[in-house]
């Protein structure tokens, strides 16, 4: 004699259903949430890194090489504020990679809208040229640019009574991130040549 289920039975089974489904999409929800915050941490890190690793290729390119401003006036090779710094590059060629490479000037600067990277078409400016601004760290904050001078002494600002052409010993980089605290980095130029010592 076959025998169904009764409705007792049946209410038992989707009780007990329900509470592992609501167990179950619990723990989903929390993997879930756990792993967008862990993609957001991420992404945070890796701008942190590449924008780091960026300016400390840019530093370490640095040439003691003077420009030209639009009005034909002498600029440093290395000019260091404490919100930002502009330097003459060594920097590869853009296009087909041939293994060339031409000097270049680019500067750094942090404001309210973050960590921001530009670039001159030109070492030597035509009147009215602009910078092209590639924004490298959104949300970085209270930034300090400062520079180490051949004496040991930390400056603010560079030059410091020296040749248009002379290059810091180091730039120091201090800077918050939200959700990442402060990140501070000192980074070291090329020493000059030993005839030029």
């Amino acid at each position: 004699m076959s025998r169904g289920f009764g409705l007792l039975e049946v209410l038992v089974a989707v009780a007990v259903f329900a509470v592992v489904a609501a167990l179950a999409w619990g723990g989903l929800d929390v993997l879930a949430r756990t792993r967008h915050a862990l993609d957001a941490e991420t992404a945070r890190l890796d701008a942190l890194q590449r924008t780091v690793g960026r300016l400390e290729r840019d530093l370490r390119q640095a040439l003691p090489r003077p420009v030209r401003d639009g009005a034909g006036r002498s600029l440093p090779a290395f000019v260091g504020e404490p919100a930002g710094l502009e330097l003459s590059v060594l920097l590869p060629v853009s296009g087909w990679d041939d293994g060339r490479a031409a000097t270049r000037r680019v500067g750094w600067r942090c404001d309210a809208d973050g960590l921001r990277r530009l670039r001159w078409p030109a070492p030597d400016r035509a009147a009215g040229a602009r910078p092209e601004e590639e924004a490298m760290l959104a949300g970085a904050r209270s930034c300090r640019f400062r520079y180490l001078g051949g004496d040991g002494r930390s400056l603010s600002r560079w030059p410091a009574g020296g040749a248009a052409g002379a290059l810091p010993r180091a730039v120091e980089i201090e800077f918050e991130v939200e959700g990442l605290g402060s990140i501070r980095r000192l980074i070291e130029l090329p020493a000059p040549p030993e005839d030029a010592a």
